[in-house]
């Protein structure tokens, strides 16, 4: 299964639904950036579909306003996707880094480690 990073301790998550928007199921930082990941919950099983990262726009505005796959807002984006796929939910987990370009460092890596356990890449960072 894939690992979380353990190094970040100013981290969480929040579950999204499509009737739920996105601006209030989120809880992520509004002033720090980082890495977040999505794992998507449908017809009992988990799948991580996205990793992500800020780049000073801070963690929120990232994962609600950030482009999906589709050239929407992620606040748009995501809800159509959980309609038409028949999603249950997702599960956002997000990590606060601390340096200066750790993020997207931190992206890379998360993203080598999905590649060499499953030898390819998720199916929403294509």
């Amino acid at each position: 299964m894939f690992q979380e990073p353990k190094k970040y301790s100013d981290k969480d998550h929040f579950f999204f639904v499509a009737d739920i928007e996105l601006e209030k199921a989120c809880n992520a930082p509004k002033d720090k950036d980082g890495v977040f990941k999505v794992l998507e919950l449908r017809n009992g099983r988990i799948n991580l579909v996205y990793i992500g990262y800020s780049n000073s726009g801070g963690l929120f505005n990232e994962i609600v306003n950030g482009i999906h796959l589709d050239k929407n807002p992620r606040k748009i984006g995501w809800t159509h996707q959980l309609l038409k796929d028949k999603t249950d939910a997702l599960d956002i987990y997000w990590y606060v880094t601390t340096g200066k370009g750790d993020q997207e460092k931190e992206q890379v890596e998360m993203l080598k480690d999905f590649v060499n356990q499953t030898g390819k890449l998720p199916v929403w960072n294509k």
